[in-house]
């Protein structure tokens, strides 16, 4: 019986183990619970390249237009861009991975469901075309990790000939349409293929012959009142952001979508955005748009929001236009300017339980990895809140992030000391671009008495080492080991 009953307990203790090890295992991506079931997707620009990924002093046309130049720098850091507004992170390549992290993390907490890339395929006139594919597969690559869907919206302008649009098709068919986080619409659950357009081929017969290259019935959609040049293969429409030149009716065309041109879709959908202030002019690209529509401080997205709530039984879902389109000025990616305050409008909407705290965290995080870019350790740290945040565990994803990259570390080596203090005094009055980088440690651009608060209140503060955090592995050797030993001693 003694042996029994030892056995027994050897056997419960083990599946304790087991149970704990698999509760500190890597978090999985969490399904954000919303109030409002209708699905919000993001339209994403993947076009944005740095010296990073271009060379030394070489920037991406998006960055620049023909007028600007981002090595040129102000005292605070601030670059100069082709854009009325400045991200929050300073300008970016679109492969970055923390870059991508940040941005996925962001729509996840905002209720975003998925991503409409803006996508230009494989072959094409364009220059930038291969690096248009493999920013565009970064991204991909990493919406699993996040528990995020994805379309894309098809650019066919630079499509010179069929053959092209064809081999566009045929790469989706390949690579995209089989992803099991890909969108699929209506009641076969055919994947969703916009297009910007179309452009270059406008008739059914061309149309039949490009889709042709996919295995199966396509979701086809163009852009609003455009759905006629693609014929028996329209699926649908989705509206975008429009205007008649400074006559202020932009709500007028998406009231008149919803309430005569969606009813008689078999799929819609609808848009919201925070304005368009456009760059063009002033960038030396001309004047493509002729129309101005402006943000109004958030009153302007609200007024799109409440119209897609209104209507919101007649559209299959809501494309936000756009996250990062800062040449058009249409972005919803915090900026300076805006602050955290367009996605925040979108918590609203989509109905989750959380707000701009969250959202900072994401921002929190962001700014770690580039502080802490040289300590694995710590790097390692921040790769659990990543995976943290993504499983909606909020209040362990801050814990650690405050442990691994403490408020008031300012010279970033894991402890609030003196240091810290010296840097702060050199730094005492400067601005930067980057809310929160440097001594900016209460996040409002400025180096001040404010900032040494911050750090007096924190003084003493210290990273959390990653061996301190031990893995599954870890645990289990060491518990497996102290079961043997404990069994030894109760057989002598």
């Amino acid at each position: 019986m003694r042996i029994a009953s030892r056995r027994t307990i050897l056997w419960l203790l083990l599946a304790l183990l087991l149970r704990v090890c698999c509760c500190v295992t890597p978090a999985h991506a969490a399904q954000v619970e919303k109030s409002n079931p209708a699905k919000v997707y993001m339209h994403y620009m993947p076009w944005f390249e740095t010296p990073d990924t271009l060379g030394p002093g070489q920037w991406g046309w998006h960055w620049r237009m023909n007028t600007q130049n981002p090595n040129v720098i102000d005292a605070s850091g601030r670059r100069q861009i082709a854009s009325h507004y400045y991200p929050k992170i300073g300008p970016y390549a679109s492969s970055d991975p923390d870059v991508i992290e940040y941005h996925l993390l962001l729509m996840k907490l905002s209720g975003v469901d998925g991503v409409m890339i803006d996508w230009y395929g494989v072959e094409g006139t364009n220059g930038d075309i291969g690096s248009l594919l493999s920013n565009s597969n970064a991204l991909v690559d990493r919406l699993g990790d996040f528990g995020l869907d994805f379309a894309v919206v098809l650019e066919d302008r630079f499509s010179a000939n069929i053959g092209q649009a064809e081999a566009n098709v045929s790469y989706l068919n390949d690579n995209y349409f089989s992803h099991p986080s890909y969108i699929r619409l209506g009641p076969s659950a055919e994947p969703l293929l916009a297009s910007f357009g179309p452009i270059n081929f406008q008739t059914e017969s061309q149309w039949t012959q490009i889709l042709a290259q996919a295995d199966e019935p396509v979701a086809f959609m163009p852009l609003w009142y455009e759905s006629q040049d693609a014929g028996g293969n329209a699926a649908g429409e989705y509206a975008w952001i429009y205007e008649d030149e400074a006559q202020n009716n932009h709500l007028g065309h998406q009231d008149s979508f919803y309430r005569y041109r969606a009813p008689n879709l078999e799929l819609a959908g609808g848009v919201a955005y925070p304005g368009f202030d456009d760059f063009y002019s002033e960038g030396g690209a001309g004047s493509p748009v002729p129309f101005e529509i402006p943000h109004d401080g958030g009153a302007t997205l609200d007024a799109v929001l409440n119209q897609a709530a209104q209507f919101a039984n007649r559209v299959d879902f809501l494309q936000l236009a756009t996250f990062n389109d800062f040449g058009e000025g249409t972005m919803f990616e915090p900026t300076n300017e805006t602050g955290f305050d367009y996605l925040a409008r979108v918590q609203e909407h989509t109905g989750v339980a959380y707000g701009e705290a969250e959202l900072e965290l994401v921002y929190r995080l962001f700014l770690a990895r580039r502080s802490y870019a040289e300590d694995a350790g710590a790097m390692s740290n921040l790769d659990g809140v990543s995976g943290m945040l993504a499983a909606l565990e909020l209040s362990a994803a801050a814990e650690l992030l405050e442990s691994t990259a403490p408020t008031g570390d300012y010279d970033h080596d894991g402890v609030v000391g003196a240091g810290d203090y010296l840097v702060w005094r050199g730094a005492y009055g400067a601005r930067t671009a980057v809310y929160g980088s440097g001594a900016d440690g209460n996040y409002d651009g400025v180096v001040d008495a404010a900032d040494y608060a911050v750090w007096r209140d924190h003084f003493g503060g210290r990273s959390l080492p990653a061996a301190a955090v031990p893995g599954p592995s870890s645990l289990a050797l060491i518990g497996l080991a102290s079961l043997g030993c404990w069994a030894r001693v109760g057989r002598s």
